[in-house]
């Protein structure tokens, strides 16, 4: 393809690879998408630049503009809105990471789109996860809540996702998992709904609930519980925002028994994994 996706390594050399993506934009709110594939390359034994998609053919620089910084030489650099493709190996992990961190193009999504399905293809991604954030009508007195779907069939029941339901508009990501589709690559979708009354970043809550979702399907370790106390400061500055506000606080209270009364049963981490490896090694 054209020199837009620039190689840094020939051959990946990663066996049967997890590929991970996250893009900030709208189906990153609070940032909890990238910052949870930001955690599991900062907690990695070893980290190589595989690839970059370039920015000029894809971005209004207007909309998303670059920024110049000052480095410890004292020199102005420019950093642009590119994606970059990193693999990351992590500590007792079954399967090494393909991460996919950069952010949302404005145009050319279908050829955008495809430069992933090539990354996909020539790191021989056995299993291609998105990882998304969405505003919506969580409480944050609850674990925020991820869904997770897949087209599918076989995936959606053997993982226990959901079929996707949704009609009209879409994103880059559902361009990316019909081009996925299209060349049957396994893609899942994860996405973690942000309380829409506490939107900004960060929020170590939503993030921990996308690495721990992602854990159990995967069987890759995410250090998730290193959000623990992030997560519990974090509900405790809402809980006091909350509290200063009737009307909030009774709407809080509605949209909990909202979810008290849903049920959204998982199999057990145990038979997740076991099927996990079972379909990496006779995938699809």
């Amino acid at each position: 393809m054209a020199e837009e996706l620039k190689w840094f390594i020939e051959q990946p050399s990663q066996h049967n690879p997890v590929m991970v993506v996250a893009l900030e934009g709208v189906f990153d709110a609070a940032e909890a998408a990238t910052k949870a594939v930001q955690m599991m390359a900062d907690g990695a034994n070893s980290v190589e630049l595989l690839a970059r998609i370039d920015p000029e053919e894809f971005f209004n620089f207007q909309d998303h503009r670059p920024e110049i910084h000052i480095n410890k030489h004292g020199k102005r650099v420019i950093t642009w809105p590119c994606t970059e493709v990193t693999a990351v190996e992590r500590y007792g992990a079954k399967h090494p990471l393909v991460i996919v961190n950069g952010v949302e193009p404005h145009l050319r999504w279908r050829s955008y789109a495809q430069y992933l399905v090539e990354v996909a293809s020539q790191c021989q991604a056995g299993l291609v996860v998105t990882l998304g954030a969405l505003v919506g009508m969580a409480p944050h007195t609850r674990a925020l809540g991820v869904v997770g779907s897949s087209t599918n069939a076989e995936l959606a029941h053997m993982f226990g996702l959901g079929r996707p339901t949704y009609e009209g508009p879409t994103g880059l990501i559902g361009a990316l998992h019909d081009a996925l589709e299209q060349v049957q690559i396994p893609v899942i979708s994860l996405r973690v709904s942000v309380p829409h009354y506490v939107p900004g970043p960060p929020n170590p809550e939503a993030t921990r609930s996308l690495l721990k979702r992602f854990e159990l399907i995967t069987g890759i370790i995410t250090d998730h519980a290193e959000l623990d106390e992030a997560a519990a400061s974090w509900r405790k500055r809402v809980d006091a925002a909350v509290a200063d506000d009737d009307d909030l606080s009774e709407y809080v209270k509605h949209l909990e028994r909202q979810i008290d009364e849903a049920e959204d049963v998982l199999p057990s981490g145990d038979d997740i994994a076991a099927q996990f490896e079972a379909f990496l090694r006779d995938p699809w």
